[in-house]
């Protein structure tokens, strides 16, 4: 397939949709290698992924149900159907990578960047299980900035949401895509 053509058959699965069937550690690696070759400046490559499957992955899901829980009561404005939705997700699908943002100590760019950075390393990700016949989705939930010491990250380490991953269980129609003429000032 072309590359023009993977990039118009990517889709953000809905994870419902998602096989329960795990995945290689070969698949999950091939995805991770691409997400390494994002283009980034000052070679920064502030991209950094923790990969949760099987018991780790039961943990995780515990323990976010748990802090959203627990924030909930503490007036945190989410409800009981999203926490158990999320928590329920994370359990269901085979293949949970945490997306982390490293950013540069020495703040040589400007943090947009670097965010802009790790979102290339998941388009890569992305494009590589489409090419993979996997699915894929990005869950990027405002709580996550509540997961920081669950997800054990460190100093300049911020939570940019979940990429999930696994085998297809029924295809997902693309949405389309408007008029790009529509999108696009020619400028001669």
């Amino acid at each position: 397939m072309s590359v023009a053509n993977i990039i118009k058959n990517r889709r953000a699965t809905p994870p419902r949709l998602f096989s329960k069937k795990s995945l290689p550690k070969a698949t999950i690696q091939a995805l991770l290698e691409s997400a390494n070759w994002a283009p980034n400046h000052k070679k920064t490559e502030p991209w950094r992924f923790k990969v949760y499957e099987g018991k780790a992955k039961a943990k995780l899901a515990a323990g976010a149900r748990n802090i959203l829980l627990h924030k909930q009561q503490e007036g945190y404005p989410v409800a009981l159907e999203k926490i158990e939705k999320f928590a329920s997700t994370l359990e269901r699908v085979p293949v949970v990578i945490a997306v982390v943002l490293q950013r540069d100590t020495a703040e040589r760019i400007p943090e947009w960047e670097e965010v802009a950075a790790v979102s290339m390393a998941v388009q890569n990700m992305w494009l590589t299980a489409t090419e993979l016949n996997l699915a894929a989705f990005w869950a990027t939930p405002a709580f996550t900035e509540l997961f920081d010491e669950l997800l054990e990250l460190g100093e300049h380490q911020k939570s940019l949401g979940f990429f999930y991953a696994g085998e297809v269980m029924m295809d997902y129609p693309s949405p389309g895509r408007g008029d790009l003429d529509k999108k696009v000032e020619w400028k001669h």
